[in-house]
């Protein structure tokens, strides 16, 4: 058995393929922006009044979440701009026939037109929308 712990370890770490490459995740945020600015130390007043019993403000709402993080497209949202760039180039989309995304973070769409025989066949970019490389035409039998 001590002899096979080494084989084991070899083959753990030739499992571990780390982390998607396609995704980055948002960025980190300075630790100086994330940090609340301290509360400024209230004024001491010599006399006791009606204010000085009074409940604290209400604390600041947090600060909404950053809009330029990135979002990857949903499947209908790619099957969307792929019949929508098909279209433009005159293809007659009669069904979508299949759609997934790779480990790339891109789309693969493939449709049918109106006459069976015709297809297309899109790679669009998960994160961009953009229309990466897309084949239409008859279906060779």
């Amino acid at each position: 058995m001590p002899k096979a712990a080494p084989v084991l370890v070899l083959l753990a770490a030739a499992c571990y393929v780390g982390p998607p490459r396609y995704y980055q995740g948002p960025p980190a945020a300075p630790a100086s922006a994330s940090a609340p600015a301290p509360a400024p130390a209230p004024k001491a007043s010599p006399a006791p009044s009606a204010a000085a019993h009074a409940s604290p403000p209400p604390a600041s709402p947090p600060p909404p979440a950053a809009s330029g993080t990135p979002r990857m497209l949903v499947e209908s949202e790619a099957v969307a701009t792929a019949t929508t760039y098909a279209r433009s180039r005159g293809f007659v989309v009669g069904r979508v026939r299949h759609v997934h995304l790779d480990g790339a973070g891109r789309w693969h769409v493939d449709l049918v037109g109106e006459n069976p025989q015709e297809k297309a066949r899109l790679l669009v970019d998960g994160w961009t929308g953009q229309v990466l490389k897309a084949s239409m035409g008859q279906e060779d039998d």
